[in-house]
């Protein structure tokens, strides 16, 4: 993979290509968004709980009541937090997956799940 695969993947499209054509073209850029979309959905969930355990147990070192009862507080937001975001993007994911039409199945299937080989996705057009 060179710079001139990844200056390919942003070339500019031709107008007169609609509907499954435009999703084709613009798999790189789906399946970018479908990583951005996962690590969004796996990773912030599980950084909110990370960050309430550790303040949890700085606050049982501290051995201060009041401490530990606002670590604990603060982790339970946490913890809801995480669920709230893991199931938002997930939600909107399944809407965007039911409201597209068949032009549009590319596009979807690969910013909702860039890691299935059955979809076809990828970043740089294999070979």
């Amino acid at each position: 993979m060179n710079i001139f695969d990844m200056i390919n993947v942003l070339a500019p499209l031709d107008p007169s290509q609609t509907g499954n054509d435009f999703c084709t073209n613009l798999i790189p850029v789906w399946t970018i968004l479908g990583y951005v979309i996962f690590g969004i959905k796996v990773v912030v969930p599980i950084l909110l709980i990370i960050s309430g355990m550790i303040d949890l147990a700085q606050a049982v070192m501290k051995q201060k009541e009041d401490d530990i009862k606002k670590a604990q507080s603060l982790l339970v937001k946490k913890l809801i937090a995480g669920v709230l975001v893991f199931l938002v993007v997930t939600i909107v994911s399944i809407v965007v997956g039911l409201v597209s039409s068949d032009d549009w199945e590319n596009c979807t299937k690969c910013a909702i799940s860039p890691f299935k080989s059955e979809n076809g996705c990828y970043v740089v057009k294999p070979q």
